[in-house]
C-alpha cells in the first residue's frame, strides 16, 4: 500500500515543479527545435559553398526575422480584435444578449436566465495577453541566444556526445532530428498552401485585414487538426460585422473545407506515415503538453511527440506506448502481426504416396 502512495505523491510533486517552471520548459522546448532546423539550414549553407561564419549570420538573421514576422502578425491579429470589439461594443453586446435569449428559448430555461458573454471582460482579457508580449519578446530574444550558441558549439557537442554515448544512440537523435525536419518541412509546405488559399478566399470576399488573418492561418497550421478552428474565429467574426451574416458562414465553411482537405487528403500522400500521427494522438498530445510547458505545448506538441516516440523506441518495456503513439520507426506497416508460417506434419498412418 504505501508503494503506490510514494509513487502517486512522487508525480504530484514533478507535476508541481514543471508547472513552477513550464517556462522554462517552454523556452528549452522550442530553442531546441528551432536550434535542429537552423542547424539544417547552417549545413545546407556551407554544403552550397558559403563560409561557416557567414551560413550562422544568414541563418540566425533568418531565425531572427521569422520570429519578429509571427510576432508581429500575433500581436496586430490582438490589436485588430481589441479595436473591433471597442468600436463595436454596443452591436456586439447586443448580439450576444440576443443569443443568449435565443438559447434559453431553444432550451426551455427562463427568459433572460442565460447570462451574456460580456464584452469588457473579453476586451480585459485580450489586453492582458498584450501585457504578456514584453516578456515573450524576451523569451524569444533568449531563443536567439540559445540557438547561436548551440550551432557555434554543434561540432564540439557532437563529439562530446560521441565520447560519452554509444553511436546508436547519435543514430537515434540523427534520425529524430532528420524526422523532425521532415514533419516541419511539410508543415510549413501545407500550411503556407493553405494560409494562401484561406487568404484569397477572404480576399474575395472582401473581409477586412485578409492578409493578416492569412498569416494567423499559417502560424495555426502547425497546430494540425484543430489549428485551423481557432485561426477562423477572427475572421469570421470581421466577415459578420463588416459584411453580414452571409459571408461569414462562407468564411466558416471555405476555412473548413480548404483546411480538411490540406490535412486529410494531401497530409497523408506528401508525409511519412511514421510521421503521421492520428487525430486522436495528436488531440491528446496538445492536451498533455500544454499542461506540461504551457500555451507553447499546443505549438510544439506534435514535435516533442515524435521526439519522445523516437528516443523511447529502442526500449522494450516502453515500445507498448510507442505503438501507442503510432507506427514504430524503422517497422514496416501492416493490417497487423504476421500469422506463424505453420510446416505440415506428415501423418505415420498415412500409407507413403507413390512415387
Amino acid at each position: 500500500m504505501l508503494a503506490p502512495l510514494l509513487v502517486f505523491a512522487a508525480i504530484v510533486v514533478v507535476l508541481a515543479y514543471v508547472e513552477a517552471i513550464h517556462g522554462f520548459l517552454a523556452l528549452i522546448a522550442f530553442s531546441g527545435l528551432a536550434a535542429i532546423l537552423a542547424r539544417h539550414l547552417h549545413l545546407a549553407l556551407q554544403r552550397r559553398g558559403m563560409g561557416k561564419l557567414l551560413a550562422l549570420t544568414v541563418t540566425t538573421v533568418v531565425y531572427i526575422l521569422i520570429l519578429a514576422a509571427l510576432a508581429v502578425a500575433a500581436i496586430a491579429s490582438v490589436l485588430a480584435v481589441v479595436d473591433l470589439l471597442a468600436d463595436q461594443s454596443a452591436s456586439v453586446r447586443a448580439d450576444l444578449a440576443s443569443l443568449a435569449d435565443a438559447f434559453a428559448a431553444a432550451t426551455g430555461l427562463p427568459a433572460g436566465s442565460v447570462p451574456a458573454v460580456d464584452v469588457a471582460a473579453i476586451v480585459v482579457v485580450l489586453r492582458q495577453v498584450l501585457a504578456t508580449a514584453v516578456p515573450a519578446v524576451t523569451g524569444l530574444a533568449m531563443s536567439v541566444l540559445i540557438v547561436i550558441y548551440l550551432l557555434l558549439d554543434a561540432e564540439n557537442l557532437r563529439g562530446r556526445m560521441l565520447r560519452a554515448t554509444s553511436s546508436e544512440s547519435m543514430e537515434r537523435f540523427d534520425a529524430m532530428s532528420k524526422d523532425l525536419v521532415t514533419y516541419i518541412k511539410v508543415r510549413a509546405i501545407l500550411g503556407a498552401a493553405a494560409a494562401l488559399a484561406d487568404t484569397i478566399l477572404l480576399l474575395a470576399l472582401g473581409v477586412p485585414y485578409a492578409v493578416l488573418w492569412g498569416v494567423v492561418s499559417f502560424l495555426f497550421s502547425f497546430i494540425p487538426n484543430i489549428g485551423f478552428i481557432l485561426a477562423l474565429v477572427p475572421p469570421t467574426v470581421f466577415a459578420y460585422f463588416a459584411l453580414g451574416i452571409g459571408p461569414a458562414i462562407l468564411v466558416v465553411v471555405g476555412y473548413v473545407v480548404i483546411n480538411l482537405a490540406f490535412d486529410y487528403v494531401l497530409q497523408p500522400r506528401v508525409m511519412s506515415t511514421s510521421l503521421d500521427l492520428s487525430p486522436v494522438v495528436v488531440v491528446v498530445s496538445i492536451l498533455a503538453w500544454t499542461v506540461v510547458i504551457g500555451p507553447a505545448g499546443a505549438l510544439l506538441a506534435v514535435p516533442l511527440t515524435i521526439a519522445v516516440r523516437v528516443l523511447l523506441v529502442p526500449f522494450d518495456g516502453a515500445r507498448w506506448f510507442v505503438a501507442l503513439l503510432g507506427p514504430i520507426p524503422g517497422e514496416p506497416e501492416g493490417d497487423g502481426p504476421a500469422e506463424p508460417v505453420v510446416e505440415p506434419v506428415p501423418d505415420p498412418i498415412a500409407p507413403p504416396s507413390p512415387s
